[in-house]
């Protein structure tokens, strides 16, 4: 056996040194070189993050600007919203329709190359229509035992809840299927007899165990909610519109034109007191809706005119200081005062009066199944709107109808039945639609636990409002709503 020199010994132990160090440093540039991978991928996801965020807040610029009372879209709007550090975002509302009420938003943002896109598919803002009674002022009025509130409330002042107990020991109180608002600090009369649907229950055919009592859930009635006022509605705005979408008569005659040449999307202005009634007619082997007007500062005379209802968006009634015959009040009365004609609507209009609206008879859509129906109709009045039935029965209405008053008008826009407290009992209103307006006016008196005037009320909302109101639908100022975001 051999023995290994010291010499040896030393440069065995430098060989395996250098193999360690070759080792180490191997490992330690692999180490910092994933180190620095991750510094870079984590500096890129901050830059993508950034670049993510600036483009929401362009699109949360876009709807401050969209929910702006003087913004009215119209037309394509680009802009560059700048953030204080420096970052930007180039953005593109794009209207969906010449209402001012939807739109599609674009943003657009770079930070150190990176870029991201935010879309909006749909910006609506929601109108006065995304309510089912919406009053700035209660009067003090009562919900009765009985009645089913449909739709989502909202009053400015205090709303009393009527009921009583029943002999089996239940509860017989006012309905609401939705959440019922106030900008009052408390329910008044005796709330503990007002209920709230439970979800998924029909209105027209809910039991009594679907009913959740005020005990039970006063999440369903909330206090303290204040609104926009109606006051704020911009009549100036829409008469306008109503100036640049305007028609000729004759181009949408349907005696003169057929319903293949008829325009959309226009509108007509006239001037003083005004009849309107709604039809169907078949021309040409298809159905038209028809509206027949008598205006005699359009037409010269005061016989009916008709023209294509579905040609129209708008309808704008201003007063007239000079109108003819006394003619000078914008009042509007929609369908036969005289007569219990029905009132058939094929058109999605809106109907805009500078003074009083009077609903003396039915008015129903053409086309009944509102999945698939596009007839719609809102009427606006600067002032009140009236239903009044000559006739004992029952009434059909459908509609969204806002009675918003005048800024120059002591009186509040009132929106009711013309002489509830007399003649006894009518019949039922069968209302499908909103009811919108400054002050609520009854549509019917009771006394202890009978009824004794006026219509009962069977009120129904249309949901298709929540997100497709008539078109020139006033909107609520403080409110935008998104749809479709990514």
């Amino acid at each position: 056996m051999k023995s290994v020199s010291e010499s040896a010994k030393s440069g065995s132990a430098l060989i395996m040194v250098l193999v360690v160090l070759i080792i180490v440093t191997a490992i330690s540039t692999v180490s910092l070189s994933n180190s620095m991978n991750l510094m870079r991928l984590s500096q890129r996801q901050v830059w993508m993050e950034q670049a993510h965020f600036t483009a929401e807040s362009g699109v949360e610029e876009a709807a401050r600007m969209i929910n702006g009372s003087a913004y009215m879209g119209g037309s394509e709007t680009l802009f560059t919203h700048t953030l204080p550090n420096g970052a930007s975002a180039d953005v593109v509302i794009t209207p969906l329709n010449s209402q001012g009420q939807e739109f599609s938003v674009r943003s657009e943002s770079t930070v150190n190359g990176i870029t991201r896109v935010v879309n909006i598919g749909r910006i609506y803002r929601p109108t006065y229509l995304n309510y089912g009674n919406f009053y700035e002022d209660f009067r003090n009025l009562w919900w009765i035992y009985g009645e089913v509130v449909d739709g989502k409330v909202w009053t400015g002042t205090t709303q009393n809840m009527y009921g009583y107990t029943l002999s089996n020991g239940e509860k017989w109180g006012p309905v609401f299927t939705d959440l019922n608002e106030t900008d009052a600090s408390s329910f008044g009369g005796y709330p503990d007899y007002a209920a709230t649907l439970a979800e998924g229950a029909d209105p027209g055919t809910f039991v009594y165990d679907d009913l959740l009592f005020w005990d039970e859930h006063e999440e369903g009635f909330e206090t303290n909610v204040s609104m926009p006022a109606l006051l704020d509605v911009d009549f100036d705005r829409t008469s306008m519109i109503a100036d640049a979408l305007t028609v000729d008569p004759s181009e949408i005659d349907p005696t003169l034109v057929s319903p293949a040449n008829m325009p959309s999307g226009k509108a007509l202005k006239l001037k003083g007191r005004t009849e309107i009634r709604y039809s169907v007619d078949t021309i040409g082997g298809k159905d038209v809706g028809i509206v027949e007007i008598r205006n005699h500062d359009m037409f010269g005379n005061f016989n009916w005119h008709s023209v294509y209802s579905e040609a129209l968006d708008l309808i704008y009634i201003e007063k007239n200081p000079s109108g003819p015959g006394g003619h000078k009040n914008a009042t509007l009365l929609i369908g036969d005062a005289d007569k219990k004609t029905v009132n058939v609507v094929k058109a999605n209009m809106t109907v805009w009066a500078e003074d009083d609206v009077t609903i003396p008879t039915h008015i129903i859509y053409d086309n009944q199944n509102l999945e698939e129906s596009t007839d719609k109709l809102g009427v606006i009045s600067k002032d009140d709107i009236w239903f009044d039935r000559k006739f004992t029965g029952d009434l059909v209405v459908q509609g969204g109808f806002i009675a918003t008053g005048s800024i120059n008008n002591s009186e509040k826009g009132e929106l009711g039945l013309l002489n509830y407290d007399k003649f006894g009992v009518r019949g039922t209103l069968h209302f499908l639609g909103s009811m919108v307006a400054e002050r609520v006016y009854p549509f019917g008196m009771f006394s202890g636990n009978r009824f004794v005037s006026g219509f009962v009320t069977d009120h129904r909302f249309d949901q298709r409002f929540l997100t497709d109101p008539p078109p020139f639908t006033p909107v609520i100022s403080s409110q935008v709503n998104y749809e479709d975001w990514h």
